[in-house]
């Protein structure tokens, strides 16, 4: 007879709750907003001297991380996880989580609104989202639509959202733009993360898309979203709305590509590990886009006076006072 697989491993429950609060993905969920806020800066040509947008963004990353642990608490108590998961291992639930949950949602609205009332408002819709996410009321996220949907509102458009009003400029054209193209890639990422959790989602009775329609067809929808989503990028630095540089991140969209190929042959979408690696790979290629960008950044402020989003082929959007 095989052995069991094991359980939870039992820890006191501060260390429970910080396990549960997931905090690789806590780091991943603060930057959302400090995207925005940044973009903010960049779209309109804008440069700050002083340590008040470093101030800024440093509290951006509070307001998200406090009520992301909040929102893991109250997922956990509705999974119950008794196997690895994306960001962690399975630890024990503490009893009555939601009253750990619930205060940090309080707390973040508050500093939210004292920051921004933009950002209040953004934060107050992401905490509704949360709990119909994962109250067992409710439980969006056993539903094949409902969970998309979260994710794409939440992370992929009022996170950023949050961190551009916070900012205080003008929208652009080129923002809403760049705003629907971030929704694609959190969209992507989130049935990247569902793709493996077909028999978990099933023992747990839910009807998530992984579930209803498989494995097979859930990374096959990740991959189309992953070439909309990279493709679109691509297409705006090709049109001149992105600094041209970001074309180098074509070879490493064909080198997640290829990975996501090689997870399709696996029967029911193989397990964490693959999202692990489909993550990590992305990282990778943000992280050189990023260092590109910067070096871009620094030469065309130097050569044409021009910084930021300005100094893009086709970036003269309409410049508001960066007071």
């Amino acid at each position: 007879m095989s052995e069991a697989a094991p359980g939870p491993k039992q820890m006191s429950t501060p260390r429970a709750l910080w396990a549960l609060s997931r905090p690789k993905g806590m780091l991943f969920v603060s930057i959302l907003p400090m995207i925005g806020f940044a973009y903010a800066y960049w779209d309109h040509g804008c440069e700050d001297a002083t340590l008040a947008p470093f101030g800024k963004m440093a509290l951006l990353a509070l307001v998200w991380a406090v009520p992301h642990a909040g929102t893991m608490w109250l997922n956990a108590g509705l999974d119950r996880d008794d196997k690895p998961t994306l960001f962690g291992d399975s630890v024990p639930v503490p009893a009555h989580i939601g009253w750990y949950a619930y205060p940090t949602f309080v707390f973040s609205i508050g500093l939210a609104f004292s920051l921004s009332i933009g950002l209040g408002v953004c934060v107050v819709l992401c905490t509704i989202l949360s709990i119909l996410y994962s109250h067992p009321k409710t439980a969006w996220k056993a539903h094949a639509w409902g969970g998309p949907f979260v994710n794409a509102a939440g992370y992929g458009a009022l996170s950023p959202l949050g961190g551009f009003f916070l900012a205080g400029y003008a929208p652009t054209i080129r923002g809403a733009v760049v705003l629907a193209v971030a929704v694609t890639w959190i969209t992507t990422a989130y049935f990247a993360a569902q793709a493996f959790q077909e028999d978990e989602d099933r023992e747990r009775g839910y009807r998530t898309l992984v579930v209803t329609r498989g494995a097979a067809f859930t990374l096959r929808l990740t991959r189309g979203l992953f070439w909309v989503a990279g493709g679109s990028t691509l297409a705006l630095a090709a049109l001149g709305w992105f600094p041209r540089v970001v074309l180098v991140a074509l070879p490493g969209f064909l080198w997640v590509d290829r990975l996501i190929a090689q997870w399709q042959r696996e029967p029911k979408g193989g397990d964490e590990s693959w999202a692990r690696r489909f993550f990590l790979r992305m990282f990778w290629v943000a992280i050189s886009v990023l260092v590109c960008v910067s070096v871009d950044y620094s030469w065309t402020r130097t050569e044409t006076g021009r910084p930021g989003g300005l100094a893009t082929a086709s970036g003269h959007f309409e410049k508001r006072a960066c007071e």
